[in-house]
C-alpha cells in the first residue's frame, strides 16, 4: 500500500498569507480613493467647462457681458437689476437656463454639501438654493483679462472677504478636503488647480509676464491674478449664500 501525504498550509504560512494581503490592501484602498476622487474631480471640471462655455455664449448675444442680472425670465425687466455683492451666484446663473443650459442637472455636485436632494427635484425656480454648486464672479465681459477666474468651487461662506476651502468635506467649501479647487477662467480655459496648503487658497499666478498686468478695477496687482474679489466697482463677487 502507498501512503499518500495530505497536501495543507501551516498555520504559519495562513498567517503569513494574511499578513501579505492586509498589507496590499493597506497600499491599494488609499490608491482607489484617490482614483475615484480624480474622477469625480473629472466630471466636474466638464460640468464647469459648460458652464463657462455657456457664459461666452452668451456674451455673444449680450454685447459682449457675461451673466451679470438677477432678472429671471432673462429680459422680463425693462431696466435690469444688476446683481448685487452678497447675492446668490443662484440668482446670475439660473438665467442661462433653458437658452444657453438645458437644466440645472449640471450645476449639481451630488457630494457637495452645497446639494440638497428635494431643492433639485421640486419648485419653479431654475436654480434654486442647494441646486448649486458653484461660486460665480458677476460683472466681467469677453474682454476682461484672461486669466480672472469667472466660476469655481463654492467654498466657505464664512471666508467670503478672503474665499478659502475647509478641510470636512461634509462642510460647504470641503467637497475637496481643502486640497483642490475647480476653476474656470474669463478666456474658458478650466483646470483642477492645487490649493496652498497654509491656507486653503488658490495659488496665484507669479512670473514676469503679468507682473505689470492690470485688473479690471485698474488697480496694479503686481505679480498676481487677482482671486474672486470683493470691493471693485467693476466687478461683483457672488456665491452660494444660501446653504441648505
Amino acid at each position: 500500500m502507498k501512503l499518500h501525504k495530505a497536501q495543507a498550509f501551516t498555520l504559519i504560512e495562513l498567517l503569513v498569507v494574511i499578513s501579505i494581503i492586509a498589507i496590499l490592501a493597506g497600499i491599494a484602498l488609499p490608491v482607489f480613493g484617490e482614483v475615484k476622487i480624480r474622477g469625480d474631480q473629472t466630471k466636474a471640471l466638464s460640468n464647469a467647462k459648460q458652464i463657462g462655455t455657456a457664459c461666452k455664449i452668451f456674451a455673444t448675444d449680450n454685447n459682449g457681458l457675461y451673466p451679470r442680472n438677477t432678472d429671471y425670465p432673462p429680459g422680463s425687466a425693462a431696466t435690469p437689476t444688476e446683481a448685487a455683492s452678497g447675492d446668490s451666484s443662484n440668482l446670475i446663473l439660473r438665467t442661462l437656463i433653458p437658452d444657453y443650459l438645458p437644466d440645472r442637472g449640471i450645476f449639481v455636485l451630488q457630494k457637495s454639501a452645497f446639494y440638497s436632494a428635494s431643492a433639485v427635484g421640486t419648485g419653479t425656480d431654475p436654480l434654486p438654493a442647494g441646486a448649486n454648486h458653484w461660486a460665480y464672479v458677476s460683472g466681467l465681459n469677453d474682454t476682461s483679462n484672461s486669466r480672472w477666474p469667472l466660476l469655481a468651487d463654492g467654498f466657505d461662506p464664512q471666508s467670503a472677504s478672503s474665499p478659502a476651502y475647509v478641510l470636512n468635506e461634509s462642510k460647504p467649501g470641503g467637497l475637496w478636503k481643502g486640497k483642490k479647487a475647480i476653476v474656470i477662467r474669463c478666456d474658458g480655459s478650466g483646470n483642477v488647480e492645487t490649493l496652498l496648503s497654509s491656507n486653503h487658497t488658490i495659488k496665484r499666478t507669479d512670473d514676469d509676464k503679468e507682473n505689470a498686468l492690470k485688473g479690471d478695477s485698474g488697480t496694479t496687482t503686481a505679480g498676481k491674478i487677482p482671486w474672486f474679489e470683493t470691493g471693485s466697482t467693476t466687478k461683483i463677487y457672488v456665491h452660494n449664500a444660501a446653504v441648505p
